[in-house]
């Protein structure tokens, strides 16, 4: 049985000019249905619309709204404490700001792809959101770079380095992975485009000819290479604070510990609710998907793990560091936010993790 349309399902017996968006039947081009549409019984019709208009929309909503809540958490906390206001804590803010491009923009669009019959808002809606997906996607990757290269530069070359690693020069990546970004994923404007089936059917996805390399490319460099990079520095930091001397690095290697352990985890939840998706993509296209209509199942949680990405790293923040679970509790609570002060005018975190002491001066 056939499964409903996605990025991923080819249609043999259509074909896509890649100068226009309507559909090109192979036999003739009047508006006749190229595609043979699979005839369902009443229970499995029964089972896609629960599917599909109920349990999909549902699932979506919870993650768009505890995703857009935390986030907008994350950067307020960010914002308005001292303490938080440091290199690493200015790269969470990119990470929370794709977050929400893809909370808003993407996962709305996504949902209403699974319950509408059809994709009404034209050719221009159905690039532009593809668009943003693949932006924010490579945006919360390449952050997580970010943070790894700083992580190992702090450790490894803290001295020699501390002079680029300051707010303001983070500030500039930050801005620097956004255009590099905005710019390389211009391609994906291109080869998406509105399929026009018949009168009754119109959907948005990728041009046939460009899925495999398309899927392969997102793979690569959208998750297994940075991956491997990221795996790779901490690998060198972890190595580098076993050799080092517990007395000359006691309480630097604790709270570099803690706030690797931070990162860590983040980047594990990202590989994990990412991996299913990839593996489906490139399965559908390099090799072969179940037919049956439970799979259906499947590749809603595939969407469903990826997305909850998005709203996943406020949660790991509010378990994992004091810091931000005060603060998030006293954004929630309308109670003010301050950095606790002590000699020689620091002010301190209250536990080390991603906030680190530093000076009122800078």
């Amino acid at each position: 049985m056939a499964s409903k349309t996605s990025d991923y399902d080819q249609y043999p017996d259509v074909i896509f000019d890649d100068n226009q968006t309507d559909c090109i039947n192979l036999t003739s081009c009047n508006n006749t249905p190229a595609y043979d549409y699979p005839q369902y019984d009443d229970s499995v019709l029964l089972f896609y619309f629960i599917l599909w208009n109920v349990i999909t929309p549902i699932l979506f909503a919870i993650i768009i709204l505890v995703g857009t809540v935390g986030n907008v958490l994350v950067i307020y906390v960010i914002l308005s404490r001292v303490t938080m206001q440091t290199t690493t804590n200015y790269l969470l803010i990119n990470l929370a700001l794709s977050d929400l491009a893809f909370l808003l923009i993407v996962a709305p669009i996504t949902a209403y792809k699974y319950a509408a019959a059809s994709w009404p808002f034209g050719d221009t809606a159905c690039k532009i959101v593809h668009y943003v997906i693949y932006v924010s996607a490579y945006v919360t990757v390449y952050t997580l770079i970010a943070v790894s290269v700083l992580r190992y530069l702090t450790v490894i070359h803290g001295v020699s380095t501390a002079r680029y690693r300051t707010k303001r020069n983070i500030i500039v990546v930050n801005f620097f992975i956004w255009i590099l970004l905005l710019v390389v994923n211009i391609p994906s404007l291109l080869i998406h485009q509105l399929k026009i089936f018949d009168e009754h059917f119109s959907y948005c996805g990728l041009a046939a000819d460009s899925t495999k390399a398309f899927y392969l490319t997102f793979f690569l460099f959208g998750y297994g290479i940075p991956l491997v990079i990221i795996c790779v520095l901490y690998l060198v930091i972890v190595d580098h604070l076993h050799k080092a001397s517990s007395s000359a690095v006691g309480q630097t290697r604790r709270r570099t510990t803690r706030v690797s352990k931070v990162i860590l985890l983040v980047v594990l939840v990202f590989a994990v609710l990412w991996l299913p998706l990839h593996v489906n993509q490139l399965l559908s296209v390099f090799g072969t998907v179940p037919a049956g209509h439970w799979y259906e199942v499947i590749r809603v949680l595939c969407n469903c793990f990826a997305y909850g990405n998005s709203c996943a790293n406020p949660i790991i923040y509010n378990f994992v560091s004091k810091d931000f679970k005060n603060g998030f509790r006293a954004a929630v609570c309308c109670r003010p936010i301050a950095g606790r002060r002590g000699r020689n005018g620091t002010t301190t975190n209250t536990d080390n993790g991603l906030a680190t002491e530093r000076s009122t001066m800078m």
